[in-house]
């Protein structure tokens, strides 16, 4: 009920800065969270609010369609959660949508009133409770959204301090900020965990890889890059390939147009034709030695043709392509979380 107020107030206040005046009004109807009344000094709309802990990807737009028709028998349908992005911004105003975000962005539509604000992006708020950040609890966290049931072990605080390569008690802390959070659950002295509104959580708090970034650009396609990157490393620390290669081995859904590497070790990689890039704008090969190993913790082999390729974990591409950006991505990374929580 606190994170709704805050929400409200926020829109409002927002709302009165784009010259409309705004309030919210009694609620008598547990179908929707809110309703708010929005005029123009003439006129007055209402709006049936729904909001959500994380924004649609673009192609998940088409499943909220009963929702909005829902509202729609009540008043004008307002779909509102932490940050819209361009791309479904648009998906959801073609679907009938009006929105707003956590940030200030808005686009409200209703007969004889059009409102739309978008402002220059800033870092996401998340909630005074954050999940536990360091590699330690990043890697416990990780291992907890990569685990299966029926298909592995029932996770225990000691044996997810081995796969984290923490101490007990280190485990047990991460744990129990976890549960705090209603993220896990303890049964019979096992961890389950609460995949999806975990993952949610890592893809909107987690801070990135840090460390090092280098661009490079290459002639050959990304997946061959990613191939040509992997193979015949002598050291102990291998390549990973994130997106956009990575993610299409799970979930095809957008050709590659750029490979992220993820290196723990110094490999020379000129010698697989790549040439140093301008910036970030002129690349499709990007380098990065993270600060944050916990990028190691969960690596896999994927198959890619005929060729075995070290790849890190799903969340972790999940969140590259997100933080590469456009609207494609944003619809395979939507794509992948669906291929991760429907395992």
């Amino acid at each position: 009920m606190l994170i709704l107020l805050t929400v409200l107030i926020d829109l409002i206040q927002s709302l009165r800065e784009a010259g409309l005046t705004a309030r919210a009004l009694p609620v008598d109807d547990n179908h929707i969270d809110a309703l708010l009344e929005v005029g123009d000094g003439e006129r007055q709309w209402t709006f049936a609010v729904e909001v959500k802990a994380r924004a649609p990807y673009p192609n998940e737009v088409e499943d909220l369609e009963s929702n909005r028709l829902q509202l729609e028998t009540h008043r004008e349908p307002l779909l509102i959660a932490p940050f819209i992005t361009e791309g479904t911004g648009d998906r959801l105003a073609a679907a009938g949508w009006s929105w707003a975000d956590f940030e200030g962005n808005l686009h409200l539509r209703a007969p004889g009133l059009l409102a739309h604000q978008r402002r220059p992006r800033q870092s996401r708020r998340t909630p005074s409770k954050r999940l536990p950040q360091g590699t330690g609890g990043l890697a416990i966290i990780r291992a907890l959204l990569g685990f299966v049931e029926g298909e592995a072990e029932p996770l225990d605080a000691t044996g997810l301090a081995n796969q984290a390569n923490v101490t007990q008690p280190r485990a047990s802390q991460v744990l129990g900020r976890l549960q705090d959070l209603n993220l896990v659950s303890k049964r019979d002295g096992y961890w389950w965990p609460d995949r999806e509104p975990l993952l949610d959580r890592f893809i909107s708090e987690y801070r990135g890889p840090g460390g090092a970034e280098s661009y490079f650009y290459s002639l050959a396609e990304p997946s061959e890059v990613a191939i040509r990157a992997t193979k015949n490393i002598t050291s102990p620390y291998p390549i990973l390939v994130s997106a956009d290669v990575g993610p299409d081995l799970y979930a095809p859904w957008l050709r590659p147009r750029v490979v992220i590497l993820y290196s723990r070790a110094d490999h020379p990689l000129d010698d697989i034709g790549l040439v140093e890039a301008i910036g970030r704008a002129d690349a499709n090969v990007i380098v990065r030695h993270p600060q944050d190993l916990s990028v190691f913790s969960r690596s896999t082999v994927g198959t890619l043709g005929e060729e075995q390729i070290p790849v890190v974990d799903v969340p972790q591409m999940i969140w590259d392509l997100e933080h590469l950006g456009e609207t494609d991505r944003l619809e395979a990374a939507g794509e992948l979380r669906k291929w991760l929580l429907n395992r």
